[in-house]
């Protein structure tokens, strides 16, 4: 059975949600669903980790990628060996090594270009790879595009740390629907 593999931050995942757009969207179509996204994951991070799991995904599978906001970054770290990602490394979740880089990038680092940088180049990494490979896509702009597309009606479709609630993502999958509809059946 075909899948759909969905790439993405805290959004994609359906944190603070008991479902994503990319699982509602899956059973929609009667896909599996592969979940890759990772809460506060950077767009470097997104396209990176698509690069490194590609081989999952067959040909007649869907990749969603759901874009975060382009200030994010990630870093390695050796200690741990695992990728930490801006949230944790601002001591919203506790236990990363990485603090001192965190307040360099935003200190000396982060800027509008970086923002440019990390808006464009992930997109055309993962494009690439799937224009070559033959796979079908779509890019979410989830943060902050969706956000703000769902704040309006935030007692409706917004949980308490501002990520979409259930019926945000199933909103969020009526906003794609079309879209993907035109994808699914290339």
């Amino acid at each position: 059975m075909p899948a759909i593999h969905q790439y993405g931050c805290s959004v994609s995942l359906g944190e603070e949600a008991n479902t994503c757009y990319g699982r509602i969207a899956a059973n929609h179509y009667g896909y599996d669903f592969v979940q890759h996204s990772d809460s506060s994951a950077s767009n470097p991070w997104i396209a990176l980790h698509f690069c490194e799991t590609q081989h999952q995904i067959q040909t007649d599978d869907v990749v969603l990628f759901g874009w975060s906001h382009p200030n994010r970054n990630s870093w390695y770290n050796t200690h741990t060996a695992r990728w930490e990602h801006l949230n944790y490394i601002q001591q919203k979740k506790r236990g990363s090594a990485l603090t001192h880089s965190v307040v360099d990038y935003v200190s000396n680092q982060l800027s509008a270009y970086i923002e440019d940088v990390h808006d464009w180049y992930p997109k055309s990494i993962v494009e690439n790879a799937c224009n070559l490979q033959g796979l079908r896509y779509m890019h979410v702009h989830c943060v902050p595009h969706m956000i703000d597309v769902l704040m309006p009606d935030r007692q409706k479709y917004i949980a308490d740390h501002l990520h979409p609630n259930d019926a945000g993502h199933e909103r969020i999958f009526q906003l794609i629907k079309t879209q993907l509809d035109a994808i699914i059946h290339t």
